[in-house]
């Protein structure tokens, strides 16, 4: 089986990590992606973030109706989770270099990330664009070492989905129905509900 593995902190999980997911198996030819949520990542800190049981809750909602989509829990339950590390354990469970999907916006923090270069030896880093993203800022070292991909991005983060629920505005459409009610229901995101 051809797998790819999306990390991230996902928070909430949102329709652009399944575009983005979508474009990924069609362009690479893979069988299937594994979401592979951050348990304690380290440009959070402590209270920053939804509890993870939390997030894995929503990210389980998001893809349970796709048999192409599955949740690998494999961060370590103490410390920071740093991408060098899931890489080098992801080889260890699949063998060889694992393929890492990530959006441009990632891959232009990746600079501040633990070990970059590494990663980029390691893994076989895959990059959707996204709109309102530019390549114009990534480092060309990076850019010679990933492979770019064009998806129908939308201009959709966690972040502003938390704003708006914080602010009470409905977040129907950018996230699943099930995601929506577990947020309503769990009262996240200082809730103003965010229908």
């Amino acid at each position: 089986m051809t797998r790819g593995f999306l990390g991230g902190t996902f928070d909430p999980p949102h329709v652009g990590h399944l575009v983005l997911a979508q474009e990924a198996l069609e362009f690479l030819k893979l069988d299937h992606v594994s979401f592979v949520p951050a348990r304690n990542p380290p440009h959070k800190g402590e209270g920053e973030i939804s509890d993870f049981s939390h997030r894995m809750k929503m990210l389980s909602l998001s893809i349970s109706d796709d048999p192409r989509y599955s949740i690998l829990d494999v961060e370590p339950h103490q410390g920071p989770s740093y991408t060098v590390n899931l890489v080098r354990r992801l080889s260890v469970l699949f063998g060889g270099k694992p393929c890492i999907v990530m959006g441009l916006d990632s891959l232009l923090e990746m600079k501040a990330w633990k070990d970059p270069l590494t990663i980029l030896e390691d893994a076989r880093v895959v990059v959707g664009t996204r709109p309102g993203f530019s390549i114009a800022g990534v480092d060309p070292v990076y850019i010679e070492s990933v492979r770019l991909f064009d998806f129908p991005g939308v201009w959709i983060s966690s972040s502003m989905i938390r704003a708006r629920v914080a602010g009470g505005r409905s977040i129907r459409y950018l996230v699943g129905d099930g995601v929506r009610a577990y947020i309503r229901e769990k009262g996240l995101y200082g809730s103003g509900q965010g229908d």
